[in-house]
């Protein structure tokens, strides 16, 4: 009888600790939610715990959150303002209708010339003249024909001008190419962008002066310095681009045409026989020279074979007299 009701108390134990060990945890959860303060962009805002979800390409929290947040929360802390969503997609239909158009423009020059060192100096004549650099150049001499290559790079509006005079230096212009690409679209996206994030970073140094602990510091200095990449990578593509559609790029090569030079030493005839003469006795020579050569190595292999042939006969013969005594 006793056993039953010490089963049934222990049962009854244990419920009671769980259901005690859940309201404790419930508690704690509770007051967790009601004191933690909720983190926008790292710095600290009051009210209920939210997460903010995945930050944007530039650190920012996107909209949809930014949405959840302003409905979930109450309103934050007059010390300490988030950072509002900023929209990275781009540049608008009337930045693409106002901006300039930015082309980049390449060209390809092939020409024979009379004398290539003579023209390649031309060529960085003109490159002053028409107020641009020479980015490279090269003189190649290729059994005595020498071919110069240049790069020359001139104010965009100057090219057409550039490849007029550059082709007066042609003896003959054997192929002429160019290409213009149209970056206008990509040229604005970039700007756009780069302001977006230079707002974005403002708005970050904003906040980093409202910062009152080590952490929320951290946080803001961490994402601060992402955003100041992204500037840096930004400005630097931008500067390309602009050096790209600024100065336009024409690549020379110029080539001497092929000489053919009379002979003006005298004509010899006995010297020809005589030279001749000794390349058939030293052709001689050098067939002797092999022959003897042949004949020695011969006797060097052949003799020893032969002595141990002649032994292996003498060996056998006296062998067959032996048995026939």
């Amino acid at each position: 009888m006793g056993q039953p009701h010490t089963k049934r108390t222990i049962i009854m134990s244990v419920i009671v600790t769980l259901i005690v060990v859940f309201a404790l945890m419930f508690v704690t959860v509770w007051r967790y939610n009601n004191s933690h303060t909720v983190s926008v962009n790292g710095v600290s805002q009051g009210g209920p715990a939210v997460s903010t979800g995945m930050v944007g390409s530039y650190g920012v929290a996107s909209k949809m959150v930014a949405n959840d947040l302003a409905i979930a929360t109450p309103a934050p802390s007059p010390e300490i303002m988030p950072v509002p969503p900023i929209d990275t997609s781009g540049a608008t239909i009337q930045d693409r209708q106002t901006t300039p158009a930015k082309i980049i423009r390449n060209g390809n020059l092939e020409l024979r010339v009379a004398n290539a060192q003579k023209s390649m100096d031309d060529a960085k004549n003109l490159a002053a003249q028409f107020n641009g650099f020479v980015a490279s150049s090269n003189l190649v001499d290729n059994a005595g024909i020498k071919t110069g290559y240049i790069t020359v790079r001139v104010p965009a509006d100057k090219y057409d001008a550039l490849v007029a005079e550059a082709k007066k230096l042609a003896v003959l212009v054997l192929s002429e190419s160019s290409t213009a690409e149209d970056v206008t679209a990509q040229f604005v996206d970039l700007n756009a962008r780069l302001t977006a994030a230079q707002a974005e970073e403002a708005q970050y140094m904003a906040i980093l002066k409202q910062a009152k602990s080590v952490e929320d510091t951290l946080k803001v200095t961490d994402s601060l310095s992402q955003v100041r990449t992204q500037i840096e990578q930004l400005q630097g593509q931008l500067r390309y681009m602009s050096d790209k559609t600024d100065y336009a790029t024409l690549d020379i090569s110029m080539t001497e045409e092929a000489k053919i030079q009379i002979p003006s030493q005298t004509w010899r005839p006995l010297e020809t026989v005589k030279q001749m003469f000794q390349v058939l006795v030293l052709a001689l020579q050098g067939v002797m020279d092999l022959i003897i050569g042949l004949v020695i190595f011969g006797i060097g292999l052949i003799l020893p074979v032969v002595l141990i042939l002649w032994l292996i006969y003498l060996l056998v013969r006296w062998k067959i007299r032996k048995m026939k005594k």
